[in-house]
């Protein structure tokens, strides 16, 4: 009888177009929800917010159901069809985005961005999964990398796509007045970027197949217990502590800079929405993408001679790009300089995401990886969105209160952010390469 390391691993050309639909159903969840990154000054004016509100909008109202459904769906994810779960939440996630376009208070909009967080949550836990069993383990960090890419082409296509939406929407409402005539612009950008997800998930349910489970999986019956769980994270809890604690700063820095860095563009340097969009969707899309190429190859090339750390050393280079090109672009007088310093630090975008798939998984049982991510992305959902998008705006509104004070405000988040990244990566790192160790015993090597 064959041994689980003999068995035939799916059609690569297959694999890869399911990566490819992760990757654009990864976006498509990415310009849902930045898009409203470019609406903040219209969403201000009509609804008569805050930054503080505005902080909450984009930061709080998506993480809060973003974090508290991921476990249930880590659950799902190790018990039952990880593509039914994917789909499931492309489609819900595209609805919230949709119903954001007939918000016409803070609350409405505040539910919208619950209903979008409680779908995406589905994302990283499902496509995690997937991929582990579609891919050999020397295969994953670059399909990983493939995947992450997601994140900064769902980036460059909200800018690029907000920007065209936004000039878009007169044209849009002069095609149907008696229905889109009492909507703002800002309104129907929702509605523009909300429907091809929805498309996208039908797409996903009529063609990705579940692949056979590997890794030393085990069938865990209908029963749920956290106990597995929890022995799992007190086996390796340093181990993961550093790797999800180190993600969680870079992701804090992401979402901050999505949420106000086209603010910046317009309080500083004067810059108006659609060419605060393209300037940003022409550094995002390409250098986002040689991010996800760099990270797949760094993480491979690290182990290839030998360094076990490999994850923990790709964490903290982006943790360093954040405290000194993140704070700098910032700061800079010009926009120009700006960009230049977006660049730079566009060239790590996806470096923290990938690593910390791969670690995750390298480290963590099959049976487990999906409660394992879930735990994953419940701390970067409650830390790293929620704090970094509201702790911008509290600064711009209690300490530097004035018009250019968004850029101090962010400036700070990413210094002490990157900062914090390095300290927690470097503490765990000796014991994330006992648990790569210890992992090594299973076999087939995850």
């Amino acid at each position: 009888m064959s041994t689980e390391a003999e068995k035939p691993w799916p059609n690569r050309v297959y694999s890869w177009y399911v990566v490819a639909l992760l990757v654009i159903s990864y976006a498509s969840g990415v310009v849902d929800r930045i898009v409203i990154g470019l609406l903040v000054k219209p969403i201000k004016e009509d609804l008569n917010l805050s930054d503080t509100e505005i902080g909450i909008i984009q930061g709080l109202a998506f993480a809060l159901f973003y974090s508290l459904f991921t476990l249930p769906i880590g659950f799902l994810v190790d018990r039952w069809s990880r593509k039914t779960v994917v789909w499931g939440g492309s489609f819900i996630w595209s609805c919230g985005t949709i119903a954001g376009g007939l918000s016409n208070s803070f609350w409405s909009l505040f539910a919208s961005r619950v209903v979008m967080g409680a779908g995406e949550a589905t994302i990283t836990p499902g496509s995690s999964s997937l991929i582990a069993d579609y891919f050999p383990p020397k295969d994953r960090p670059r399909a990983y990398g493939v995947f992450a890419m997601g994140g900064s082409i769902g980036i460059g296509i909200a800018y690029l796509l907000g920007g065209v939406a936004i000039g878009f929407a007169d044209t849009v409402r002069s095609w149907m007045p008696s229905l889109l005539g009492g909507f703002a612009d800002w309104h129907i950008v929702f509605f523009i970027v909300g429907v091809p997800g929805v498309l996208l998930a039908i797409l996903m349910a009529l063609t990705i197949r579940e692949p056979e489970r590997r890794g030393g999986y085990v069938p865990q019956g209908t029963k749920i217990s956290l106990v597995p769980l929890w022995r799992e994270l007190s086996t390796n809890r340093i181990a993961l502590m550093a790797v999800m604690m180190g993600t969680i700063m870079n992701v804090m820095i992401v979402n901050a800079q999505l949420a106000w860095f086209p603010t910046l563009f317009v309080r500083v340097h004067e810059w108006e929405p659609t060419r605060i969009a393209m300037a940003l969707a022409l550094v995002g899309v390409p250098f986002g993408i040689i991010s996800a190429i760099t990270a797949g190859w760094s993480l491979t090339w690290l182990a290839k001679r030998g360094r076990t750390d490999g994850p923990i050393l790709v964490m903290m280079l982006q943790c360093a790009a954040w405290a000194v090109f993140g704070t700098a672009k910032c700061l800079v007088p010009t926009p120009e300089l700006a960009l230049i310093g977006h660049v730079c630090t566009s060239l790590f975008a996806t470096w923290a995401i990938t690593a910390a798939l791969t670690a995750l998984n390298q480290v963590t049982p099959n049976q487990l990886r999906g409660q394992v991510v879930a735990v994953y992305t419940l701390l970067t959902g409650l830390v790293g969105i929620a704090v970094g998008s509201g702790a911008v705006g509290l600064l711009s509104d209690y300490v530097f209160n004035y018009q250019t004070g968004i850029a101090p405000a962010l400036a700070l988040v990413c210094l002490t952010g990157g900062l914090a990244g390095i300290a927690m990566l470097a503490y765990g790192r000796n014991s994330y390469r006992v648990a790569v160790q210890r992992a090594a015993n299973w076999g087939e090597g995850n």
